[in-house]
């Protein structure tokens, strides 16, 4: 049977690529992305043998003519020959990684992340100096975050959403639960660290061939094509005071040489876990409420003061406390210990004084409490384990195959403040408030939880469940994919190159809430005595699951997709090949995450008191088509134009266009810059779902305060700050935002071992999606100017009262939650400068022997403004703003990163340094125009009265080493040291997402210093 030719073979197999999906990559060689950055390590691939090139050609006389031939054509024609190879490209659908790309792209190296100690994807993400305000970090999930075991970047302080991250140049299924509950973005903790190859951030607008969400910039992991032979590494550590641990495992083993032997296959394993890690484990004064060493007030509940009377009154701790009231709920004595003798339950003993709101003369005895010390948790305890197979196939000389799937798991779970027995509902619709305590239990008998039934009295119940809430979440991520590459000669213009992959991933989340009291449930447990309040401890585990059963909710999300593209040399212009591709996409995203605690019509006690009811479904096909145009106009000038139409089922389109150009009259220097439109699509949760956020608040009508105060003319707890609620509903006729997006700037090569940049960036968004256009502190500062207990509409958002103030039952009540609904209203800009620098040489004189590398990026955020119409602009750069986004990390106006390596035979040696500027404790979201900067508006007032007075927050650095030795080609082994230097976390006390320090840019200076010990095994 005669055998059939390649160049047929090879057409064939396009042709069931581009019916069937069967996935795209070109043949070998190490990813790269366009950089022009000088890079320590060569990823180009190395030059072949005599007997390689034999074998990649199949050895026989008549394709190495037919090799000859076409090589021949290609130097006549100036089109590259290293066509062959595999080749994952950002920012561009050409295979050529020798191209000088116009886009700015920082590639960090799997080299460089093991030199940095750097050990995960997020934390690589996370450290970038682009990474700005609105990411999510793992910290924050301990915080209660909504999207809490999951990981997210925000480049250009854009929020999660506005970044797109992939793999291998392919989308990927966003997480099952929302940032803030409201903005989808891919997960980053469940990234295979070990199979990294090289990580390429595009900072600039990536919608032309990535399409929606690629607004700030396109993050692509690169995976390794093969792995040969055995690869190991065990690593352990903790943080100097004994807390933290960590481990670290993972094993690659590969067969075969995509080259020699035309495949090659390998699996991957890899496990982390990070322990839990508490306030209490912490020094002075993360591990406390009392804050009075540091100029700020003592924040511990129920404090006696000299005058008999309690300061900070909260009825609300594990020491259960009663007062008996009367049918309309009016206090008939003080506050009274269920369980004098161990009711505070290992808190301080009880003291006994007056509080406001009880009759005059009554006497209560409380418990003191921090709450901080007992319950807060800095970060989350953290468990990932990995499984993958790879396969590469080389189908003939001209086109590859690789096939990859990968299982992984993220188990993230963490402690809270225990659930209160006088609470309202998440949704302020069900309530403990008035459930009072009979006298008498149903069977007639005294209630033993009433200490005043002998008086025929009724009894309100304060306190806090014996157990400490928990939240563990579980996702689960399935993903497999498929890449074909190859090519094609021509007979005109350069070569065809074809690229078609598939791919499909689903994430599925389970996420446990334990300890948490349901309304209705308390509220029978308190009528017929069947919890015993008295001495919890003495509960059997099915009364304690009675009043606070487990809720377990289930999430999934799911992204199919196929892509296609061919490109093709046209014409020779007098700078080059023009060349030509054109692709096309169709995906499918499914999304579904129910409402942990939904609204039972029937019975509105029946929910949870403290569960945020967040809830998003559905589902949409995206049709699009793309093209790329590259056009070396002449040696030194090259145009690059690029486009790409998207259509979704759910009713909208979008053009995205974009150009690049590169001017290089030298090889010592460049211009680039870029221009282009993009797009970010409305989220699941924007168009279909419903959301419950929370900020810290603080009352600031003196009118209304003076009406909620403790005996001795302080606030009482009612009037401190407290978490305001926002809820926002849905819109599913919201507009995509938009957006325009300019880079450019020099880049400079005076030497060959060095290359410096500067980039100059301009983003600017229109249609921003927001639920509330009006300030959240606006509205309810002017609900206290009302003095009402009612639901009121101010400014076309819906205002529900909270809960009275127990102290003050008949005064006016705060705003609790404020419903509105998404709208496309604002517009939002930002601009800055990046530079970056890397250098390659060796020290001078006696020290030649050492080679030096040298590698920094630092962001500089010249302006970031959010326009509201009727409001005005709201400028964030250089303060604690947005706010109101995840963790209220803030836009510090510097981040800068710089790693220096020093080798020396097996010896290798790297500093890392990072800076984030200060920046003032204000942002404008929260209290209007013109207010940054103004220490009358400080965010600290917000979140605490018992902070000390701060307007601004100092800037941060910190110091890692690395320190590496190869004992032989096998073993080698390693230490890293976290904060070296011991740098302290200045203190921020107008964030919301940790405590006393931004857990977004000082989360080391918390912690302190930090160690890591490793070994790694290559056999």
């Amino acid at each position: 049977m005669k055998a059939r030719s390649a160049p047929r073979r090879n057409i064939m197999l396009f042709a069931f690529s581009a019916l069937t999906g069967a996935a795209v990559t070109a043949p070998t060689g190490s990813a790269q992305a366009q950089t022009v950055s000088a890079s320590q390590d060569s990823t180009a691939a190395p030059k072949q043998t005599k007997s390689q090139s034999r074998a990649a050609t199949g050895k026989t006389l008549t394709t190495t003519s037919s090799r000859k031939a076409v090589l021949q054509k290609a130097s006549a024609t100036g089109v590259n020959s290293t066509r062959a190879e595999s080749v994952v490209v950002t920012g561009t659908l050409f295979h050529d990684k020798n191209l000088s790309s116009a886009s700015p792209i920082e590639q960090i190296t799997a080299k460089q992340l093991q030199q940095r100690g750097i050990k995960t994807v997020t934390d690589a993400l996370q450290l970038l100096s682009s990474n700005g305000s609105g990411n999510l970090t793992n910290a924050f999930s301990a915080n209660g975050a909504f999207a809490g075991g999951a990981s997210a970047p925000s480049l250009r302080g854009l929020q999660t959403s506005a970044t797109l991250v992939m793999m291998d140049g392919m989308r990927l299924s966003y997480y099952p639960a929302g940032d803030d509950g409201a903005r989808n973005f891919v997960d980053t903790n469940w990234m295979p660290a070990s199979l990294v190859q090289t990580i390429d951030v595009q900072q600039d607008g990536g919608s032309a061939l990535y399409g929606a969400d690629a607004v700030a910039g396109v993050i692509n992991m690169i995976t390794r094509e093969q792995i040969k032979g055995f690869e190991g590494n065990a690593e352990g550590g903790l943080n100097q005071a004994g807390y933290g641990g960590h481990q670290r495992l993972y094993a690659n083993y590969g067969v075969g040489d995509v080259e020699k032997d035309g495949y090659n296959f390998y699996v991957n394993s890899e496990y982390q876990s990070d322990d839990m890690i508490t306030n209490s484990q912490l020094g002075y004064p993360y591990n406390t409420s009392n804050l009075t060493g540091i100029g700020g007030g003592n924040a511990d509940g129920n404090i006696l003061g000299p005058d008999g009377t309690f300061s900070n009154a909260v009825t609300q701790t594990t020491g259960v406390v009663a007062k008996a009231v009367d049918s309309s709920g009016k206090s008939l004595s003080g506050y009274q210990l269920l369980n004098p003798t161990s009711g505070c339950n290992g808190l301080s003993g009880a003291h006994s004084g007056y509080v406001t709101g009880t009759p005059t003369g009554s006497v209560s005895s409380l418990c003191q409490q921090d709450t901080v010390s007992k319950y807060s948790v800095i970060s989350p305890y953290d468990r990932r384990v990995e499984a993958t197979a790879h396969l590469t196939v080389k189908l003939g000389p001209r086109a590859k195959l690789v096939s990859m799937f990968t299982y992984s798991q993220n188990l993230s779970s963490y402690t809270g403040t225990p659930s209160a027995f006088y609470a309202n509902t998440q949704s302020q619709l069900g309530t403990s408030k008035g459930v009072l305590a009979p006298a008498y239990l149903p069977d007639g008998s005294l209630n033993p939880n009433n200490p005043y039934a002998s008086l025929n009295e009724s009894a309100q119940l304060y306190g806090r469940f014996i157990d400490p809430t928990e939240v563990t979440q579980f996702s689960q991520n399935y993903r497999g994919s498929m890449h074909l590459t190859g090519w094609e000669s021509s007979s005109w213009g350069g070569d065809w190159n074809y690229d078609s992959s598939m791919v499909g991933m689903n994430t599925d989340l389970s996420t446990k809430y334990g300890n948490y009291i349901n309304i209705g449930d308390l509220n029978n447990a308190i009528e017929n005595g069947t919890y015993n309040f008295v001495d919890q401890s003495a509960n059997s585990t099915a009364a304690k699951n009675a009043i606070a059963p487990t809720e377990i909710v289930h999430s999934k999300t799911e992204e199919y997709s196929w892509q296609a593209s061919v490109t093709k040399g046209l014409v020779r212009l007098p700078g080059g090949m023009l060349n030509l591709a054109i692709g096309t996409n169709v995906r499918y995203e499914g999304f579904s995450a129910p409402n942990a605690n939904p609204v039972d019509t029937t019975d509105v006690n029946n929910q949870y008191e403290s569960i945020n009811p967040f809830s998003a479904i559905g589902h949409r096909y995206v049709y699009s088509g793309y093209f790329e145009l590259n056009a070396p106009i002449v040696k030194m000038l090259n145009a690059d134009f690029q486009g790409r139409y998207d259509s979704y089922s759910t009713g909208f389109s979008h053009f995205s266009p974009k150009i690049g150009v590169t001017f290089k009259p030298s090889k010592e220097f460049m211009l680039r810059g870029t221009w282009s439109q993009g797009f970010q699509v409305p989220s699941f949760y924007e168009t279909n779902g419903t959301t419950i956020g929370y900020t810290s608040y603080g009352p600031s009508n003196l009118t209304w305060i003076n009406q909620h105060l403790d005996a001795n003319g302080s606030k009482d707890s009612y009037a401190q700050a407290y978490s305001l609620g926002g809820q926002s509903v849905g819109n599913p006729d919201l507009k995509p935002m938009t957006n325009n997006t300019f880079t450019g700037g020099p880049v400079f090569h005076p030497f060959p071992w060095m290359t410096f940049s500067a980039e100059y960036w301009y983003i600017r968004e229109k249609n921003v999606i927001v639920s509330n256009p009006t300030p959240a502190a606006t509205v309810a500062a002017a609900y206290e100017a009302m003095n009402t207990n009612q639901t009121v509409m101010i400014d076309g958002n819906t205002v529900v009262p909270d809960i009275a103030d127990p102290l003050h039952p008949d005064a006016p009540r705060r705003a609790g939650i404020i419903e509105s609904s998404y709208i496309n209203a604002n517009s939002m800009m930002t601009d800055g400068v990046d530079l970056n620098l890397s250098i390659t040489h060796r020290l001078p004189g006696p020290l030649k022997m050492i080679n030096w590398y040298s590698n920094g990026h630092a962001t500089w955020v010249h302006r970031f403004n959010q326009t509201i119409p009727g409001v005005g602009v709201e400028r964030f750069a250089g303060t604690e703003g947005p706010w109101n986004t995840t963790s209220a990390s803030g836009t510090p106006r510097w981040r800068a990163n710089w790693q220096n390596t020093f080798t020396w035979n097996k010896l290798s040696t790297t500093f890392t340094v990072y800076y984030t500027s200060g920046y003032h404790g204000t942002a404008e979201d929260n209290d209007g125009p013109g207010t940054a900067g103004n220490c009358n508006y400080a965010l600290y007032q917000n979140v605490s009265s018992f902070y000390p007075s701060q307007c601004n927050v100092r800037h941060f650095w910190d110091l890692d080493m690395t320190v590496n030795y190869q004992f032989n080609k096998q073993w080698a082994g390693y230490v890293n040291i976290y904060n070296l230097a011991g740098f302290k976390a200045p203190y921020d006390f107008g964030t919301y997402g940790s405590y006393l320090y931004n857990s977004s840019w000082a989360q080391s200076g918390a912690l302190g210093r930090a160690f890591r010990f490793g070994v790694t095994a290559t056999l």
